[in-house]
Order: structure tokens, then sequence, then C-alpha cells
């Protein structure tokens, strides 16, 4: 069974038992086709389109506006959409100057040849369809790539913002790991200080080895007590009274 396409194809020709020809040769394809008596007629259909036609095909000699005269005219209102021009004279000098103009794809003789006459227009309709899913694509991509970068944005704001929170944090880590350094330092100078006064004591016999524990308790007791002290202050915790 033949595709359906979404997009009809326009028949242009003053002789109406010569349109329907084309249109029952084109029926098998599944391919919807609209009619149009002159250029005038034709022209106004094109504009007034919901959908644009995926082909016009078009009689070169009609009265009042000639076919090449009306695919001119038609490419300025749907340049993407092919253009055929039909004819049974040898009017060399239109067709050229049509052809040079852009204003038609293909040439097509009368009398018709069938079988190559639609394989013709469904390469040129097929063609169409697949440049209009392409552009739809397109579009469709910018847009999710548009999507994709506003989200881009928000992401990287909020890594800065957890980078200056980290920041923060690390800032703070490093202030109270001075503080712990530095109670431990004073922790330890104190202890020193502490073993220099015991030494000293003995060596000038002021205290007995026998109360010589007893007071350094007593010492040790109230540093502990003080730095302890400092500590809450600090916001810190003394380990255990030794």
């Amino acid at each position: 069974m033949s595709k359906t396409h979404a997009y009809p194809v326009l028949i242009v020709d003053d002789e109406k038992i010569i349109a329907a020809i084309i249109q029952r040769i084109l029926e098998p394809e599944n391919i919807k086709t609209e009619y149009a008596q002159d250029g005038e007629q034709a022209l106004l259909k094109i504009r007034q389109a919901e959908i644009p036609y995926s082909l016009v095909i078009s009689d070169q000699k009609m009265p009042g506006m000639t076919g090449d005269v009306l695919l001119e005219k038609a490419t300025l209102i749907l340049p993407d959409t092919p253009r055929f021009l039909m004819s049974g004279y040898s009017d060399l000098s239109a067709v050229i100057r049509a052809i040079n103009n852009g204003a038609i794809n293909r040439f097509i003789s009368k009398p018709l040849d069938n079988q190559a006459f639609v394989r013709a227009v469904l390469d040129a309709v097929t063609q169409f369809e697949a440049d209009i899913e392409a552009k739809r694509l397109f579009e469709e991509a910018k847009t999710q790539n548009l999507k994709l970068f506003e989200l881009y944005k928000e992401l990287k704001q909020e890594t800065q913002m957890f980078d200056k929170i980290l920041e923060g944090l690390d800032a703070e880590i490093a202030e109270e790991t001075d503080k712990m350094d530095a109670l431990k330092n004073a922790d330890l100078k104190n202890k020193n200080t502490l073993d220099h006064i015991e030494q000293t004591m003995k060596n000038k016999n002021i205290l007995t080895q026998k109360n010589l524990t007893g007071f350094a308790a007593q010492i040790k007791e109230e540093i502990y007590i003080q730095f302890q002290d400092i500590a809450v202050r600090n916001g810190l915790t003394m380990p255990g009274q030794s």
C-alpha cells in the first residue's frame, strides 16, 4: 500500500479533463490533489492554503496567464514548493526563461508518459515532505537546545552557590582547627612549665617527694579549670582531666 501524503498537489489547467486525468493517475499513490482552472485562481488558492502545496503542476498555454508566468509568481509565495510545467507545444523560449528564472523544477511534455510522470511527482512530493520534516526537527532541536542551555545556566549558578558554601565551611573548619592547635600548644607549654616548677622545687628542697604529688595535682587541677573555661568560650571541648 502506498504511503499517505499529507500535503496536497495543485493542478492548474484550463482543460478540466486533463486535470481529471492527472488526478486519477495520482490517486493510487494516496496523493491528494486540488484543481485550479487558470493562473489567477491558482494564485488565490496558494495564498489562502492552510498548509503548503507539496507540488504545483501547471499547463503552459492557458488564457490570461501562461504557466511560466504563474510559476514565477508562485515561487515568490511558496519558494520551497517544487513546480512542474506541462506543455504540448514547442514554446522553448518560455520554458528556457522559466528554467533560468528558477520558476520550474521540471518540464513535462504532453502527452504524458504515465509511469515517468508518477515517478517524477513522487520524487518531488517525497523530497518536499522530507525537507518539511527536516525543518521541523531542526526547530525542535533549537527549542530543546535552548531549554538545555537554560538548565545549564541554572546548574552553573547552583554550583557556584554550593562552592561558596563549601569555601565558607572550609574557612570555619580551618579557624576551629587553629583554635584546637592553639589550645594543644598552650596545654603542652603549661605541662612543660609545671615540670620545670616541680624540678626547681625539688632541687631547692621546697617540696619533699611525699607531698610533691599532691601539690602538683592541685596545680594541674587549677590549670585545667582555666583552660576548660577558655575552651568553652571558644566552643571547644577539653579532653577528660588526667
